[in-house]
């Protein structure tokens, strides 16, 4: 096995050098998903990444800060997920937020890393601005659908924190927990409850 950097899982600043090689890349990302499962977010090392993935911890590190920064792009995706244009009717809107917030969450990978990667994330203002940055991308779409502006300095609206809110408190709590077509239309149910009329405005 791969020996240890002294201080892994520390914030470090990656160094420049050659460009980086896409193959070790993705390597190193498969090979955090697959460990993740096996061994959970907390007993995870970066020389256990780095011997599963063919290469070394130096490697890892010239790429990515330290273990945190590495689990949340490896476990939360990158790429904006794909809505519908608003349609007007509430019950709809608001269901697609929804649908949304389970698509980021309800993977093996997300479910076994977030509780320990919550506390770094707050521990870490990089990884914090990551995440947040990855959730904006995602939920801010619906932001004008509900009539509904961001307060003060918040990135996200009220409305969009607190189903991701509960997404997560329910995997935090129970890390089996469903997030499955019942959540969707209990959540749905609950928050449309406040607009009777079924439209939006």
């Amino acid at each position: 096995m791969t020996a240890e950097t002294p201080g892994e899982g520390k914030r470090s600043v990656p160094s420049p050098g050659r460009p980086r090689d896409g193959r070790i890349d993705a390597a190193i990302i498969t090979a955090t998903r697959e460990l993740i499962l096996e061994t959970g977010y907390s007993a995870l090392s970066l020389s256990a990444i780095a011997a599963r993935a063919g290469t070394t911890t130096a490697a890892i590190y010239r790429r990515w800060a330290g273990k945190a920064q590495l689990v949340h792009e490896a476990v939360l995706s990158a790429e904006e997920i794909p809505t519908s244009d608003g349609s007007g009717d509430i019950h709809t809107d608001i269901r697609a937020l929804v649908e949304t917030v389970r698509e980021m969450f309800d993977n093996p990978e997300v479910r076994m890393a977030l509780p320990g990667l919550i506390a770094d994330t707050v521990a870490d203002p990089q990884v914090h601005s990551m995440m947040i940055t990855r959730l904006a991308g995602n939920l801010a779409t619906f932001e004008s659908r509900f009539g509904q502006e961001r307060r003060d300095d918040d990135q996200l609206p009220m409305l969009a924190e607190v189903v991701a809110g509960t997404a997560i408190f329910r995997i935090l709590i129970r890390r089996d927990a469903a997030l499955d077509d019942a959540w969707v239309d209990e959540m749905t149910e609950l928050i449309t409850e406040r607009w009777p009329s079924g439209r939006t405005t």
